[in-house]
């Protein structure tokens, strides 16, 4: 009977210990929609203070590759008196996409666990001071050190 006690002991706690992995497949949609969410928030705080590059980079470490740091930093990150900034724009690059966050924001998940994907196709805006064309909008999101980080953004024209 202890024998039988545990097994079952042991398949529990396997079980358990595998819904905590930093698999793309432990990784619901809320779950992703949220770090997406929270990685844009957090690139959007940089603008609210001045701060050394240093701790620009730092503050964006917690959601973003290294590689795609010293992107956003080369692209997006001006000095200013007393440190640097970010300006911001709808168009600045290295941006995440203003996402719907809903039914309309899809979720991909690449292949072996590696990568997922975020996307959402944007319609036609038509007239107005600013007009877009219909194109789709996407976040890449890495595994690294067994924290999913977004690695790049892109902005794809559709015809």
């Amino acid at each position: 009977m202890s024998k039988y006690l545990v097994l079952c002991l042991a398949s529990v706690l396997l079980f358990l210990g595998g819904g905590f992995t930093a698999s793309a497949e432990g990784l619901h949609r809320e779950e992703v929609l949220s770090l997406v969410r929270a990685a844009a928030e957090n690139q959007g705080s940089i603008s609210e203070e001045v701060r050394t590059k240093e701790e620009i980079e730092g503050k964006l470490d917690t959601h973003f590759t290294g590689e795609f740091i010293e992107k956003f930093v080369k692209s997006n990150v001006v000095k200013v008196d007393g440190g640097y900034t970010a300006f911001g724009s709808d168009f600045a690059p290295y941006y995440i996409p203003f996402f719907s966050y809903d039914k309309n924001t899809e979720i991909v998940y690449g292949k072996n666990g590696e990568f997922i994907y975020v996307q959402e196709e944007f319609k036609d805006t038509g007239d107005g001071p600013v007009s877009m064309g219909k194109h789709v909008e996407s976040v890449t999101l890495k595994r690294e050190n067994d924290v999913w980080k977004v690695m790049d953004v892109k902005y794809e024209v559709k015809k």
